[in-house]
């Protein structure tokens, strides 16, 4: 008889900064009942934001395993930092899989990226490696999902938190507090570090 493989979920991003947006969707998708474990990513160098500023790899890094420390499931990863620049999923799956064969992957995304999902490279190939699970809030209509994407989507309840990394690094450029948006572990490495004290996001 078989055991039944881990699930793992993988949420990757650039969390510049990580914030509670970032944590209650994590939530959702540890709460999904699908997986057994999360791992959230962080992401080096992300092909889309090629060429923007960003804090240090290691400082995100500190505020990302700083957020998610009270989470028993929840593990925080730098293993896309070892691999080859620039940071493509369909790269890290092929990692993971080569060196954990006994897991079952799934990736973890939210609704907005799962309509640019066939933008990704090698998107086809990803669906071989692992099914998406989809942040979606209950009330948008999935019926005209794409065919080809549907058989691989498992959707997960989810109402979206409005923050972005870009308004915390504007506030803090601004000199508005930011304790309403990112856990206070958070926001006390960020003025240590005196982290986004200037807009760049041009």
């Amino acid at each position: 008889m078989t055991a039944l493989k881990r699930s793992i979920g993988i949420l990757g991003g650039s969390f510049d900064p990580v914030h509670n947006g970032h944590l209650s969707i994590a939530e959702s998708f540890e709460n999904s009942g699908l997986i057994d474990e999360l791992w959230v990513l962080l992401t080096p160098d992300p092909p889309h934001k090629k060429g923007k500023p960003q804090a240090a790899f290691q400082s995100r890094l500190k505020m990302l395993r700083a957020a998610f420390s009270g989470y028993d499931n929840i593990k925080v990863s730098d293993i896309e930092q070892q691999l080859t620049k620039p940071s493509y999923t369909i790269q890290t799956l092929r990692y993971m899989k080569d060196k954990y064969p006994d897991y079952s992957f799934y990736l973890c995304i939210g609704g907005d990226s799962l309509q640019n999902f066939k933008k990704w490279k090698e998107w086809q190939t990803i669906l071989n490696y692992c099914d998406l699970l989809v942040a979606q809030r209950p009330s948008v209509d999935t019926k005209n999902i794409d065919p080809s994407l549907r058989d691989h989507i498992h959707f997960v309840d989810h109402e979206p938190v409005h923050i972005s990394s870009t308004m915390i690094r504007n506030a803090i450029a601004n000199g508005d507090d930011i304790l309403d948006f990112v856990p206070l572990s958070v926001k006390q490495i960020i003025a240590s570090k005196q982290l986004y004290r200037e807009i760049n996001d041009e």
